[in-house]
C-alpha cells in the first residue's frame, strides 16, 4: 500500500517556496495595481523600448538638461565679456532760462521758476576691451568646463536611471517564470490528488493522506495570487517610470528571463574602461579644471583692463543761450563725441581673500577627486567579482533545475502507474519549484550584476 508520511521537513518544502517567492520583488514597489487599459493601446515593450521611453519620460533626465541649458548660458556670458559695452543716458527735465553770456545776463540764479522750459541731455559711450592679461580668457576657460562638467553629470544620471528601468524588466520577466512554475506544479498537484483519490477508493491511501495533498495544492492556489500582486506591483512601478499616456498600457515583447550574451575579460579591462568613461570620473576631472580657472581669473584681477571707449554727448534747452567760450562750462546746449584710449584698474582689498578661497577650494576637489578614483577603482572590482560569482552560480542552479525537472518526471511517471509513493511526489514538486525558482531570481541577478557592470566603467552595455 503506497502510504504518505509527511514529514515536517517535507511539508516545509511549499514554506520555503512562498520565501523565495516573495523575494523575488524588489522593495520599495508599488502597492497598488495596474489596471490593464480598457480599449486604450497596448504598447509591446523590447528592453530597448523600456530604455528609450524610460529616458524620454524621465524628470531627472529633463532636469540635468536644463542644467546644461544654464551652463551654456553662463559660457555665452563670459564670451560676451569680449563683445564692446553700449551704454545710451537720456535725461528730461525743465531748466531756468538763462539769456546773455558768461559776462552779462539778464536773469538772476535765483530766479528758478522764471521762465521753465524742456530739456534733454543724450549721452553715448562704447567700451571695447582690448587686453585683460588673461582674465576674460580663464573666465571663459572656467565657464566651458563647467559645461562639460554638466554634460558629464547628465552620463552619471543617465546610469542610474538605466539600471533602475533594467531592474524592473528583468522582475516582471522572473514574476512571469515564477507564476509559471508555481502554475505547473499546481497543475502536477492537481493530477496527484486526482490519483490520490482513486487510490483511497482502492483502499491504497488514507484520508489525512489525501487531505495534505490538499492542502499543497491550496497553498501553491494561494502563492498564485502573491505572484499576481507582486507582478501587478512591479508593473505599475514600471508603468509610472514610462509615463505613458492615460489609457495607454504596455506589455513585454519577451516574457522569458534568459541570461544576458556577455564575454567576461580581465579586471584591469573593466577598470581601465572605468578611468576612460566612468561619468563621474570624468565630471572630477573637469571640475578640477574648472577650479584652475577660476583661480587663474581671481589672480588677474591685479592687472589692469586695457580698453578703447567712443563717446557722444548731445543737450539741449531752448530757452538757454549757448555759451561758444571754450572757457565756460555748458551743461545745456552742446553736440560733442570723440573716442580714447584707457586703462582700468580697481584696488580691490578682498581680493587676496577671494583668491584664497578659490585655492582651497581647488584643495578640497584635489582631494576628493583623490577618495573618488579610489572608491570608483574598489566599485569596478566589486561588481567584477558580483558578474564572475554570479556566473559560476548560473551553472550548478542551471544543473539543479534540470534534476529537479528530472526527478518529478520519474516520480509522478511512478506514482500514477501506483509503484510510486506519494510523499516522493510531493517532495519532488518541492525540489523542483524550488530549484527552478532559485534558476530565474539567480539569472535576474546575473542580468543585473552584468548591468551594474556596465554602469561603474561607464558604458551603455557590455552585453554582445
Amino acid at each position: 500500500m503506497a502510504r504518505i508520511t509527511l514529514e515536517k521537513n517535507t511539508r516545509s518544502h511549499m514554506f520555503i517556496l512562498l520565501g523565495l517567492i516573495l523575494l523575488a520583488f524588489p522593495a520599495g514597489a508599488a502597492a497598488e495595481n495596474a489596471a490593464d487599459a480598457p480599449g486604450g493601446f497596448v504598447h509591446e515593450l523590447t528592453l530597448a523600448d523600456v530604455l528609450r521611453i524610460g529616458r524620454a519620460a524621465s524628470t531627472e533626465i529633463r532636469t540635468q538638461h536644463h542644467v546644461i541649458e544654464q551652463a551654456e548660458a553662463q559660457l555665452g556670458q563670459a564670451r560676451a565679456g569680449r563683445l564692446p559695452r553700449l551704454q545710451y543716458l537720456q535725461i528730461l527735465g525743465y531748466v531756468p532760462e538763462a539769456k546773455g553770456n558768461a559776462v552779462f545776463s539778464p536773469n538772476d540764479r535765483s530766479d528758478v521758476l522764471e521762465g521753465l522750459g524742456p530739456f534733454t541731455r543724450i549721452e553715448v559711450t562704447l567700451s571695447q576691451p582690448l587686453y585683460t592679461f588673461g582674465r576674460l580668457k580663464a573666465h571663459i576657460e572656467a565657464a566651458r568646463k563647467g559645461l562639460e562638467a554638466k554634460e558629464a553629470g547628465l552620463g552619471r544620471f543617465d546610469g542610474d536611471l538605466v539600471s533602475s528601468l533594467k531592474e524592473l524588466y528583468y522582475s516582471i520577466q522572473l514574476t512571469e517564470e515564477v507564476r509559471r512554475i508555481v502554475a505547473k506544479t499546481e497543475d502536477g498537484l492537481i493530477e496527484a490528488v486526482e490519483k490520490a483519490e482513486e487510490l483511497i477508493e482502492a483502499d491504497d491511501l488514507t484520508q489525512q493522506d489525501l487531505q495534505k495533498l490538499k492542502y499543497a495544492l491550496y497553498r501553491a492556489s494561494s502563492q498564485l495570487l502573491e505572484i499576481e500582486k507582486g507582478r501587478q506591483m512591479v508593473h505599475a512601478a514600471l508603468s509610472r517610470m514610462l509615463d505613458l499616456p492615460k489609457g495607454e498600457d504596455f506589455r513585454l515583447a519577451d516574457k522569458r528571463l534568459r541570461s544576458v550574451a556577455f564575454e567576461i575579460e580581465d579586471l584591469d579591462t573593466y577598470q581601465e574602461m572605468a578611468r576612460k568613461n566612468r561619468p563621474d570620473w570624468k565630471q572630477l576631472d573637469i571640475g578640477v579644471a574648472a577650479k584652475e580657472a577660476e583661480l587663474e581669473a581671481e589672480r588677474k584681477g591685479y592687472y589692469p583692463d586695457i580698453f578703447l571707449a567712443g563717446l557722444f554727448r548731445y543737450a539741449t534747452a531752448p530757452n538757454r543761450d549757448k555759451q561758444d567760450n571754450p572757457f565756460v562750462s555748458e551743461e545745456f546746449n552742446f553736440l560733442e563725441g570723440g573716442a580714447y584710449l584707457g586703462c582700468r584698474l580697481a584696488f580691490d582689498f578682498g581680493l587676496p581673500q577671494r583668491i584664497a578661497e578659490k585655492r582651497a577650494e581647488l584643495n578640497i576637489l584635489l582631494q576628493k577627486k583623490k577618495e573618488a578614483n579610489s572608491g570608483i577603482l574598489l566599485e569596478v572590482e566589486k561588481t567584477y567579482r558580483e558578474v564572475t560569482e554570479k556566473k559560476a552560480r548560473l551553472a550548478f542552479v542551471r544543473k539543479s533545475r534540470k534534476n529537479g525537472r528530472a526527478l518529478v518526471a520519474l516520480s509522478s511517471a511512478n506514482f500514477h502507474l501506483g509503484t510510486g509513493d506519494a510523499e516522493d511526489v510531493f517532495v519532488a514538486f518541492g525540489i523542483y519549484t524550488e530549484a527552478a525558482v532559485d534558476y530565474y531570481r539567480t539569472v535576474k541577478h546575473y542580468n543585473m550584476a552584468v548591468a551594474e557592470l556596465a554602469r561603474a566603467t561607464g558604458v551603455d552595455s557590455l552585453e554582445k
